[in-house]
């Protein structure tokens, strides 16, 4: 039997050839140029073009798609889940967005905050 395995939704992200994720692509589909990632992961803005493979870089680029992955199961819709990450005040962790949590390397607590959602549990 062939069982079909469904490429990972990261995937989509990686740097061809590379086992990284492509600040570029990463950056096209969240509507930032290449230097605001850089800014939102704290490292220089040469940084995501001269060594887009840095650490610190590829993890912020990781948690963003990870909150990203988790709204997207949320809400059903990964336009929304984006716009949602992006631009919704959060009340429980004082009206700050989810993609400034990211940035504040809160993304674990963002991540159960979104999935308690899902579950009901909170909202």
């Amino acid at each position: 039997m062939n069982a079909i395995r469904e490429e990972p939704w990261t995937e989509r992200f990686r740097e061809a050839g590379t086992p990284y994720l492509s600040p570029r692509r990463v950056g096209d589909y969240l509507g930032l140029r290449v230097q605001e990632l850089a800014e939102r992961a704290h490292v220089h803005r040469n940084t995501p073009r001269t060594r887009p493979q840095a650490p610190q870089l590829q993890k912020y680029l990781q948690d963003i798609l990870r909150v990203l992955a988790v709204a997207t199961a949320v809400t059903g819709d990964e336009g929304r889940a984006l716009f949602l990450i992006r631009n919704e005040p959060l009340r429980a962790f004082g009206y700050k967005t989810a993609d400034t949590l990211v940035q504040e390397g809160r993304t674990d607590a963002v991540v159960a905050y979104l999935e308690s959602l899902a579950g009901g549990a909170a909202g």
